[in-house]
């Protein structure tokens, strides 16, 4: 398995996630197989993508989150119930899609994507049916991904849902430093900046990553 899991998921993500344990909270680590497979992840090979959530689970135990502090949820298990696809369904009805356009970034995708899958559409529904479906009290994740909660957020009103509480935790920069591209992320500047700076496995060169020799 190649490096994958960088200091900023393992160590900033990972200690969010151990506070929140400390302070009483079942906490789920969710393997977004399904998300990762259409956001063509790994090749978009499912065998890979299931390796590499294993090699996820090993990494956050080595952290000090095993099994037996944290539930560890494959995406792909709540996919086979009718009842999560309804939320997605819903959740997609009570949105237009040019508000579900602008939740595309979380995906890490420019907003302005004039060549995009059909199936793209489906992920920022998803991920806030995931919070639904999951019956959680607090979703908690990068601040990359706060549009994906905002959407469940927006949904829950709508739909007389109960709405979650968003715990966002800071994006680490690359250490290539500050990158300033012309690929818009988000609509305000100082995050688009953070997105682009942050620490991606997709760029190996920018990343620490948990297990590099000292």
């Amino acid at each position: 398995m190649p490096r994958i899991m960088h200091i900023g998921m393992g160590l900033v993500c990972g200690n969010k996630i151990k506070d929140m344990v400390d302070a009483g909270f079942h906490f789920i680590i969710f393997l977004a197989d399904w998300h990762s497979w259409i956001n063509n992840k790994l090749g978009g090979k499912m065998e890979n993508i299931r390796l590499c959530g294993e090699y996820f689970k090993d990494c956050f135990t080595a952290l000090g989150l095993s099994p037996e502090k944290v539930e560890y949820l494959w995406a792909s298990d709540i996919a086979k119930q009718i009842e999560y696809w309804e939320k997605v369904i819903r959740i997609a009805k009570s949105a237009s899609l040019r508000r579900t356009w602008r939740a595309l970034p979380i995906m890490g995708r420019e907003m302005d994507l004039s060549d995009m899958e059909t199936a793209w559409v489906f992920y920022p529904c998803m991920q806030a049916a995931d919070i639904f479906h999951m019956k959680l009290d607090v979703a908690c994740a990068g601040i990359d991904q706060r549009k994906a909660h905002m959407l469940a957020r927006d949904a829950a009103e709508k739909l007389d849902w109960k709405k979650p509480i968003c715990v966002h935790t800071p994006l680490l920069m690359g250490l290539q430093g500050p990158v300033k591209e012309e690929k818009q992320y988000d609509e305000d500047k100082t995050l688009n900046l953070a997105i682009s700076s942050k620490m991606s496995k997709s760029k190996p060169e920018s990343c620490i990553f948990v297990h590099d020799s000292p």
